[in-house]
């Protein structure tokens, strides 16, 4: 035992332990002869060092290590704080994770280095028709899996699971949304140690959540919902009786457990136009006029909707009474002086602070001739000429196409992490992570090839999307990044 610094309490033990409920977590027992803070560092050659937050003060700790890479060994130090308030290291020891076995059918490349230190993505896997499961991941720099949440889903293999959509809370925990039925579908807050806090279950309370949700200071939380409408359709060749999924706004105030709708397209939009219709099945049973997926906040305080059925982006009021502006699909605002700039069934619309609007263009079932491929697109919004032009695209060569799901975010030193998260084959063709920077340069690059064990097509892999900003998985420190193997 090492002979601790003068007025530093000594390590009378300490162990290190694999949590067994996540691989990529360990627990670090301490022991100490009088209370103190301590931290630990923690180091692998490849994965990096880093360094836990203090513990309050006390005798017995179990210190929580994350950050953790799969199937590596690693190196620990405690270290006590002293009365000056450094940190005294003497007692060492070592740990190492296991395999995450729940990936056996992935094989991941990456190449380069993000200049993000963690991404937030989410996965879904099928392994059989009745064992799916959906995955919160983060990811280092190198593209490596150092966090790892599971949401299985067994059953009814026609019971496809919704988009798994994740948000960082202020206080650093995450929420999500999750459950495929009306009965189970809510949110549900974990601690970043995978810990159950929160499960808001809407139940008949409010319009069913679909897709995404925009998490509030003050603790609400703003989510695209849906309802249904039934009305007869046999004017314009459809049912008498065609229900409709209506495409809406609500918010969810913990404070008094309430639901309120705050949007209805309904208001905007005749759904018995066939003008105001895109995406429409005939002689469906249920159709969508909008399919909202996305919703983000303007720079000043308004919404941001993305419609994929539409192929528009909206503009809403910050307090959700009128429509700004509509941008593509029908009645847009906006004209395309060049029509290979228009987008089509996208994802993840945001307006940038210099009010340019991105976009992932999923350009799927584009007319024939324009040629199968997906790119992040910025384009610029002339309000005099209310034109809207490409400011900036990117589609790596050769090309990806992925016809559903995916995303684009602009970071903060003007880089955009791309999805690519579903692959037309996804036994010969990657689905892929990209961060390109303003000249259009790969700076990284994951790729991942998943081939489905079930035999339907429509149960590939995807990722719904990937996510930039977080620092840390649970405020540790790091003291040295990754480094690639050789």
């Amino acid at each position: 035992m090492a002979t601790p610094a003068p007025g530093v309490p000594s390590v009378i033990s300490h162990s290190a332990a694999i949590s067994d409920a996540n691989p990529l977590i360990a627990f670090v027992s301490v022991s100490l002869s009088s209370p103190a803070r301590v931290a630990v560092e923690y180091e692998n050659e490849y994965a990096g060092k880093f360094r836990t937050a203090l513990s309050e003060r006390a005798v017995e700790h179990v210190v929580p290590v994350a950050r953790l890479r799969a199937d590596t060994a690693y190196e620990y130090a405690v270290g006590v704080e002293t009365p000056g308030g450094a940190l005294a290291y003497g007692a060492r020891g070592e740990f190492a994770t296991g395999e995450l076995a729940l990936f056996a059918t992935a094989r991941s490349a990456a190449s380069g280095r993000s200049t993000q230190s963690l991404m937030l993505t989410d996965y879904y896997a099928q392994f059989s028709d009745n064992l799916s499961f959906k995955y919160l991941l983060m990811r280092d720099e190198l593209g490596e899996v150092v966090w790892i949440h599971v949401d299985s889903r067994r059953g009814d293999p026609e019971r496809r699971p919704g988009a798994l959509v994740v948000h960082t809370l202020p206080n650093g925990n995450l929420l999500y949304v999750h459950g495929a039925w009306r009965r189970e579908l809510g949110f549900y807050e974990i601690t970043p140690l995978g810990e159950p806090l929160n499960k808001i279950t809407l139940g008949d309370k409010g319009d069913l959540i679909h897709h995404d949700f925009v998490p509030l200071d003050d603790g609400r939380i703003v989510y695209i919902s849906r309802y249904n409408f039934t009305f007869d359709d046999s004017a314009n060749g459809g049912r008498e009786e065609t229900t409709a999924r209506i495409g809406t706004l609500s918010v969810y105030d913990p404070s008094t457990g309430t639901f309120e709708r705050v949007w209805d397209s309904m208001k905007f939009w005749d759904i018995t136009d066939p003008a105001q219709r895109v995406e429409w099945p005939e002689g469906a049973s249920v159709v969508s006029m909008t399919h909202l997926n996305s919703l983000s906040q303007s720079p000043d305080g308004g919404w941001i909707i993305s419609s994929r059925n539409r192929h528009q982006v909206i503009s809403i009021s910050p307090d959700f009474q009128t429509i700004r502006w509509q941008l593509g699909g029908p009645d847009s605002d906006f004209d395309f002086p060049d029509p290979t700039d228009m987008f089509h069934a996208q994802h993840t619309a945001t307006q940038l602070p210099n009010g340019n609007v991105l976009v992932f263009d999923n350009r799927a079932d584009m007319p024939d001739g324009d040629g199968y491929y997906s790119r992040a697109l910025e384009l610029r919004l002339d309000f005099d000429a209310m034109t809207a032009v490409k400011a900036w695209e990117f589609s790596p060569d050769p090309p990806i196409y992925s016809s559903h799901v995916s995303s684009a975010y602009r970071l903060d030193n003007g880089n955009t992490l791309i999805n690519f998260g579903l692959s037309a084959d996804p036994a010969t063709i990657p689905i892929a992570i990209i961060e390109a920077d303003a000249e259009g340069r790969e700076v990284f690059r994951l790729e991942t090839i998943d081939p489905p064990v079930a035999e339907e097509a429509d149960l590939g892999p995807r990722r719904y999307r990937a996510l930039p900003g977080r620092e840390s998985v649970i405020g540790e420190t790091m003291l040295r990044a990754p480094k690639p193997k050789p």
